[in-house]
């Protein structure tokens, strides 16, 4: 934004940039969380056309097009599903994969988030670790 498209009387400033055309600290652009004129503008027509949309969902349905459905119920709800498990052990993974209780890719996902957990715990593990082992030494020196 340069000074010279700025509303009059806006109060606001235009951003002050270095002679490479970098920002300037303290003067990053646009504030945080503020949208532009272009996103404002495509939210509001989409909500416009909420009536629209759903009269043309409950059309499609009647006529039996399930694909609309899945396709609304795929972005309200998600594509994932909820599973129930007595424990999260390999074998008890490996026992549903067989059993077809959950499919490999369902696993996969929840051994990467197992994994990322465990890796949570140990650093909390070892940060507390640290931190006695800190105090000993703070201790130690007194």
């Amino acid at each position: 934004m340069t000074a010279d498209i700025l509303p009059i009387n806006s109060g606001l400033q235009p951003p002050q940039r270095d002679a490479n055309g970098q920002f300037m600290p303290g003067s990053g652009g646009r504030p945080r969380g503020a949208k532009n004129r272009i996103s404002t503008e495509a939210i509001a027509a989409i909500k416009d056309m909420k009536d629209e949309a759903i009269e043309q969902l409950r059309t499609k349905l009647q006529r039996g097009d399930w694909d609309a459905l899945s396709f609304v119920l795929e972005r309200i709800v998600g594509k994932g599903r909820v599973v129930e498990m007595d424990s999260t052990s390999p074998d008890e993974i490996a026992g549903m994969i067989a059993s077809g209780s959950l499919t490999t890719t369902e696993a996969k996902d929840l051994t990467a988030a197992l994994a990322k957990l465990a890796e949570i715990t140990e650093l909390a593990t070892i940060k507390d670790r640290l931190a006695e082992l800190e105090q000993a030494l703070a201790e130690r020196s007194r």
